[in-house]
C-alpha cells in the first residue's frame, strides 16, 4: 500500500520511527490515528510529499523488527506500565512545580505562559486517576483473558484519551506552540523541552493502547 494511504496509526505501527516525524510535524497519531497520511497532511497544510522524504530519511518507510502488534499482551501490558505509566507519575510533579516557577518569576511579561501550572495541576490529577484506572480494573481483566468483559472499560479509557489529547492541544495553546520567547530563561526553557518530551510520550502511549492492545484484547 502507498504510505500516503496508510493511517497514521498504521505507519506508527508498522515503524515506531514514524512517530517521531509525525510528532515533529505537528500530527496527531493517537487520538487521530485514523485519518490516511494524506488527509492529515491535506488538513495541516503539509506537502505530503516532503513528510514522505522525512520518514524515508528516519528510516520510517522500512518495516522494523518483530513489533508490539505481534508480541505477547502481557509483555505489551509490561511495557506500558515500565516505560510509560511509572515515568508519567514520576514527571508530572516536577513539570507542574516548574510551571510555577516560571510564571511567579515571570509573571510582568507578556509571554509568560499565564494559567499553565494550573492547567498542568489538572492534566495531572486527569492522568493519574487514568492510570489507577487501568492499573486496577482494565488491565487485569486483559491479562486474566477476560476482555470480553472489558469493552465498557475501554471505552471508557479511549474517551479518556480523547481528553488527553484535548489537553495536550491546549498545553500548547498555553505555550504558544512549545515554543520558548527569546527573553526566556534557563528554567523555562527548560519546562518548555520538558512539556515537548510529555507530549510525545503521552502520544506514542495513547497510540500503543488505542490502535494495539484495545484491538487485539478485544479481538481475542
Amino acid at each position: 500500500m502507498n504510505p500516503i494511504d496508510q493511517t497514521l496509526a498504521q505507519l506508527v505501527i508498522s515503524n515506531p520511527l514514524a512517530a517521531e516525524v509525525l510528532a515533529r510535524r505537528g500530527l496527531d497519531f493517537c487520538c487521530r490515528g485514523s485519518r490516511t497520511l494524506g488527509e492529515a497532511c491535506q488538513g495541516a497544510g503539509l506537502e505530503a510529499g516532503d513528510l514522505l522524504a522525512e520518514l524515508a530519511a528516519a528510516g520510517a518507510d522500512r518495516p522494523a523488527g518483530e513489533s508490539w502488534a505481534v508480541r505477547p499482551l502481557d509483555e505489551l501490558v509490561a511495557h506500558i506500565l515500565e516505560r510509560y505509566h511509572a515515568p508519567l507519575r514520576q514527571d508530572l510533579p516536577g513539570l507542574v512545580a516548574l510551571a510555577e516557577t516560571v510564571e511567579r518569576v515571570h509573571a510582568d511579561k507578556p509571554s509568560c505562559p499565564t494559567g499553565l501550572a494550573a492547567h498542568l495541576a489538572r492534566v495531572q490529577a486527569a492522568v493519574e486517576d487514568h492510570l489507577a484506572k487501568e492499573e486496577r480494573i482494565l488491565f487485569p481483566l486483559i491479562l486474566a483473558g477476560r476482555a470480553e468483559t472489558a469493552h465498557m472499560p475501554i471505552k471508557v479509557m479511549q474517551e479518556e484519551h480523547e481528553d488527553h489529547g484535548q489537553n495536550l492541544r491546549r498545553t500548547r495553546a498555553l505555550t504558544r506552540g512549545l515554543a520558548p520567547p527569546p527573553e526566556a530563561c534557563a528554567s523555562w526553557r527548560a519546562l518548555y523541552r520538558g512539556l515537548a518530551s510529555l507530549e510525545h510520550e503521552l502520544m506514542v502511549h495513547i497510540h500503543l493502547e488505542n490502535a494495539i492492545l484495545f484491538p487485539r484484547a478485544l479481538a481475542g
